[in-house]
């Protein structure tokens, strides 16, 4: 008698069905796939603030920074990967609790941007947990900003493989 499924048709089925189970439908169109609404919420404020809009470009709101960041972490394999933005981001609420005696958003913007300096003053020596996640979501905002469509071509005018006539060079001042 010959088997129903032979070993490549079992793989095929297994493949398709693990492949299926990786996707994360969001509850809602919109919602966020790993963090609550708050956690998100302050996870968009956060890195508009590190990359605001200017004059030049959009910021890392419209570059969708924390959507990026929300769908990494919610595929994320390692529970430490995704425990590690969940305590940072209850670390930036307390943080703001004891600096401002409120949660982070209702901190004013003045006050907001005063506390993400604190924690960049320390960013080569990060001593506490607000520290330490400062560190982690500038990296990945700045990694999530210039990987986007903006960051490349509107912030960075990336042109693409093209010949140029004449290399004007750049200045990193």
């Amino acid at each position: 008698m010959e088997p129903i499924l032979n070993r490549r048709d079992l793989f095929k089925v297994f493949t398709a069905a693990a492949f299926t189970a990786l996707q994360l439908p969001a509850a809602e169109p919109g919602a966020p796939l790993f963090f609550t609404k708050d956690e998100f919420e302050l996870l968009d404020s956060l890195t508009d603030l590190m990359i605001p809009t200017d004059d030049h470009s959009p910021g890392a709101h419209e570059a969708g920074v924390a959507p990026f960041i929300d769908r990494r972490v919610a595929e994320a394999f390692r529970a430490e990967d995704k425990d590690s933005w969940r305590k940072g981001l209850a670390a930036m609420n307390e943080f703001s609790q004891s600096s401002c005696q409120c949660p982070f958003l209702k901190a004013s913007q003045q006050q907001q941007k005063g506390m993400l300096a604190k924690l960049a003053a320390k960013e080569k020596d990060p001593k506490t947990e607000p520290e330490k996640f400062f560190t982690q979501l500038k990296e990945t905002t700045a990694f999530a900003y210039y990987s986007s469509s903006i960051g490349i071509h509107q912030e960075i005018n990336y042109k693409g493989n093209v010949l140029l006539e004449q290399f004007v060079g750049y200045d990193a001042t």
